[in-house]
């Protein structure tokens, strides 16, 4: 199995929005102006992560595909929901060295968990288009 070149593109698509959203909530203030800015990036940046690192770093886990639709998934759900919550335990870092407040109580980070699932389900769901079973790049 290997990755389709659309599915490589798309995936760099997405890990560089994610990026550009995260830098521009925290030097623009976004995170300030919309409530629901945090909840909606928690859970794209993990659906562009978890796609990426299905496309990139999975493939091996997820072979072979045929029949095993549900490994693929669970596989690539608990790869997203392990990158949230390793993301979590590193704002809290942040909060302690730092003194700063990016951890604004247990709602936002329950909230930051469910979006990460969220996000992390969503790619699992999508990722299969853009796996090929030929041998060719």
């Amino acid at each position: 199995m290997q990755t389709t070149k659309e599915g490589r593109r798309i995936a760099w698509v997405f890990v560089a929005l994610a990026l550009i959203a995260n830098i521009a909530g925290y030097s623009l203030g976004f995170y300030r102006q919309w409530w629901w800015f945090d909840r909606v990036l928690h859970g794209f940046t993990i659906f562009a992560l978890t796609l990426w690192l299905g496309i990139f770093y999975f493939l091996v886990a997820l072979q072979p595909y045929h029949g095993r639709s549900l490994r693929v998934f669970l596989i690539m759900l608990s790869v997203g929901v392990a990158a949230g919550a390793i993301w979590e335990v590193f704002e809290w870092g942040v909060d302690m060295l730092a003194s700063t407040n990016v951890i604004k109580g247990k709602n936002d980070t329950i909230w930051d968990i469910i979006m990460d699932t969220a996000g992390a389900g969503l790619a699992a769901l999508l990722i299969r288009p853009f796996l090929s079973d030929r041998q060719d790049r």
